[in-house]
């Protein structure tokens, strides 16, 4: 078995009696600190990006926070949390003869990762570029284009990473289209079946 497969299990803390609680807390996850690891680290970047006037009116000093938090995030989704909670890896290499090299790995069995820590690291993952595209359109529309640049620097970081774990989850671009297109027909198709919602008029309904 090789190091990457080996690396997954680490964080791995949650117990049969601590999944059958109710409510909600971090003992619901397998790998709870991996998890909070992975929300907290673009959260910071994006809450610092909102409210960094509060903090500072200094742009060099909140561009410089700005951009430590972005790379904090990327590298740790990049080299653990992709790895710990979807078993997902993509890295790059250049050879000694300086081309560059793509690498995209994924765990043999998924089976070992929870559900629930499976959907947190992707929602994370679609948000986050999801959230910078909003601030980019946002400073672009208020003319606040230094704005524009640093929220713009945001998503690309994040894109990057989705990008990445999104051919890590798939072999080649063919077969991420295939699904895609799959997806949304499937629901077109869910959508189109369900009966249509009589109407009631509030006045005689009663």
């Amino acid at each position: 078995m090789s190091g990457f497969e080996n690396d997954i299990s680490i964080g791995a803390t949650m117990t049969q009696s601590q999944s059958s609680q109710g409510g909600f807390s971090l003992q619901m996850f397998g790998k709870p600190t991996i998890v909070l690891a992975h929300v907290s680290f673009k959260a910071a970047s994006l809450f610092f990006y909102f409210f960094a006037n509060f903090f500072t009116s200094s742009f060099i000093v909140q561009f410089l926070v700005i951009l430590t938090l972005l790379s904090m995030d990327f590298w740790t989704v990049k080299n653990i949390t992709g790895r710990l909670l979807v078993g997902l890896r993509w890295w790059n290499f250049v050879d000694a003869e300086g081309n560059n090299h793509w690498k995209f790995e994924s765990a043999k069995d998924m089976t070992r990762f929870p559900a629930i820590d499976r959907r947190v690291f992707w929602l994370g993952l679609v948000a986050g570029p999801a959230a910078w595209i909003f601030f980019v359109v946002t400073a672009f529309l208020t003319l606040k284009f230094e704005w524009m640049i640093v929220a713009l620097l945001g998503a690309l970081m994040n894109l990057a990473n989705l990008w990445g774990y999104l051919r890590c989850r798939w072999n080649n671009t063919e077969q991420m289209t295939s699904y895609f297109q799959k997806w949304a027909f499937l629901n077109v198709l869910r959508r189109a079946q369900q009966p249509p919602q009589e109407y009631q008029n509030p006045v005689f309904s009663a």
